[in-house]
């Protein structure tokens, strides 16, 4: 009688082939999805959104040519002009040469602007460049927030292989026992030893088994599927070394400490606040009247130069001092949000670590349970041979057997999802 199609050995074959393991699933996924492509795609635009904050690093240059007709004179002249801003202290140079008709009249200026107050230290010209080096690291630390939410999603689906795998190897025992009872059965009764009856109930638990086995055969054929889709391998090559009855074991003693260092949610947040606190530097600058020290050279036959300061501020400084209120207030705002933030994700660790822990104590059950069936199983059929059972007492005890070791592959399977789960959220998936 057959007992396995085809497609079942070949399954079984590849399960037996060598196993992927859970650090070669993420590995191969990184390589392979366009998901990681994507995210290299939104590590470039950060980069370049950095440069583009460093124009004003850039040194401007100008020129203009001119031509009058005055009192019956003819004036050309030409001008060129170069001016940059040195960031470091928030000073402005401009170097500026001037040519008429070509003459000895050509004049060579310099000039720079210094601010003392407002803008001083380079606070003000430094301000976005700083502010989008602080971007790109919050962009980093999203991006790996959004792989890691990416990666358990998939690393579910290896969990499940693994169940796949296990649950078509149980049914193929069980359909394998439900066989040879079935072929043990019939020799019996073509020797007038068991009724038409047993044969009749063995046939139905065969029939029941082959049900089960061609199911599970389903569940992982589809699953291997869409995994050699996923990973862009053939079929054959997708087998799951992720082990179900593994148990984790969590030495976190000082949780929420932890969590404060480790986790992108809080490292995030602690950058949103210095981003903040650069925003008040440049806030609390701006307040400050605008004292400018100007030095200017000029390289012509009088060797003319000048020094002097200028001096503005707006009466009451309205604008300034909202904005500096402004940005004071989200920074508070900000620190409550992170205090809130480390609240969610102690409560969502400890839940997922309190529920491993009772999920690994139902787990230990399991291998007391299966014992006893077994031991059940065994003493039905002693019974059922000396002729103190039927065989529907056999079938139920085998069923038994099967569904217990099929429940515990269930339960083990929750349980690993679940220590994922506690992976991802104390920052320790990847």
């Amino acid at each position: 009688m057959k007992t396995l199609s085809t497609a079942s050995f070949a399954l079984l074959f590849s399960v037996n082939a060598v196993a992927m393991t859970q650090a070669e699933f993420v590995e191969r996924l990184q390589i392979v999805h366009p998901f990681f492509t994507q995210q290299n795609f939104d590590q470039q635009t950060s980069k370049l959104d950095y440069v583009a904050t460093t124009a004003n690093q850039d040194w401007v240059l100008t020129g203009s040519v001119d031509s009058a007709n005055t009192s019956n004179n003819q004036v050309s002249s030409a001008s060129i002009s170069a001016t940059h801003n040195l960031i470091d202290s928030g000073a402005d140079v401009s170097i500026n040469n001037v040519w008429s008709d070509g003459t000895a009249s050509d004049k060579l200026s310099l000039s720079y602007t210094q601010p003392l107050l407002k803008g001083a230290n380079g606070v003000n010209d430094l301000l976005a460049t700083d502010l989008s080096t602080i971007q790109i690291e919050i962009n980093r630390l999203k991006r790996t927030q959004l792989a890691e939410q990416f990666i358990l999603k998939q690393l579910f689906k290896l969990v499940d292989l693994s169940f796949a795998q296990r649950q078509l190897a149980l049914t193929t025992q069980r359909l394998t026992l439900a066989q040879q009872e079935l072929s043990l059965v019939k020799d019996k009764f073509e020797q007038s030893v068991v009724d038409r009856v047993d044969v009749l109930l063995q046939e139905d638990a065969y029939q029941r088994a082959l049900q089960k086995q061609l199911q599970a055969e389903q569940a992982l054929e589809l699953l291997v599927v869409e995994l050699s889709t996923l990973l862009n391998v053939k079929s054959r090559a997708v087998t799951s070394g992720f082990d179900l009855y593994e148990l984790y074991s969590s030495k976190l003693i000082k949780l929420d400490d932890y969590l404060q260092r480790n986790t992108t949610e809080m490292q995030i947040s602690a950058l949103e606040q210095d981003k903040l606190r650069r925003q008040l530097l440049s806030d609390q600058s701006n307040t400050q009247a605008q004292l400018d020290l100007k030095l200017g050279l000029s390289d012509s036959t009088s060797n003319d130069w000048n020094v002097g300061l200028d001096l503005s501020y707006p009466i009451g400084g309205t604008k300034a001092k909202t904005a500096l209120e402004q940005t004071q207030i989200k920074l508070s705002k900000a620190g409550e949000s992170a205090k809130e933030e480390l609240i969610d994700l102690t409560v969502k660790a400890n839940v997922l670590n309190k529920k491993q822990q009772h999920l690994a104590k139902l787990l230990d059950t399991y291998q007391v349970r299966i014992n006893i069936a077994k031991a059940r199983a065994l003493a039905e059929k002693r019974r059922y041979e000396l002729g103190n059972s039927s065989m529907s007492f056999v079938i139920a005890a085998q069923n038994n057997v099967h569904d217990i070791n099929l429940s515990y592959a269930q339960e083990a399977t929750r349980y690993q999802k679940s220590v994922l789960e506690f992976k991802a959220v104390i920052g320790q998936l990847l």
